[in-house]
């Protein structure tokens, strides 16, 4: 019921006086994943940032990421605070 204002990009989104919410899921666009969970994202940091900010809050939303199967690597370069999605859906089905 939030009335909705322009953000960017073409996109919309709730006023900043809008109620937020903590979601309990999370779709997480993936540029690159690999077998393992791990992930390269589109280099905003936006998702690693929104989920370290629930971490805070003691919240862990079921994280799927969402990609085609040609995105698949064979070992995405890991850092010590990524986080690994556990679960992946693509064209072919949900991975896990």
């Amino acid at each position: 019921g939030a009335p909705m204002v322009e953000m960017g990009f073409g996109t919309v989104g709730p006023h900043e006086e809008a109620e937020v919410l903590d979601p309990t899921l999370m779709l997480v666009p993936l540029a690159a994943f690999d077998a393992r969970g791990h992930r390269i994202g589109y280099g905003a940091g936006y998702y690693d940032r929104a989920i370290a900010r629930l971490a805070e809050k003691g919240i862990t939303p079921r994280l799927i990421g969402i990609a085609f199967d040609c995105q698949e690597v064979e070992r995405v370069p890991e850092e010590n605070h990524d986080v690994i999605i556990v679960e992946i859906l693509t064209e072919s089905g949900l991975r896990r």
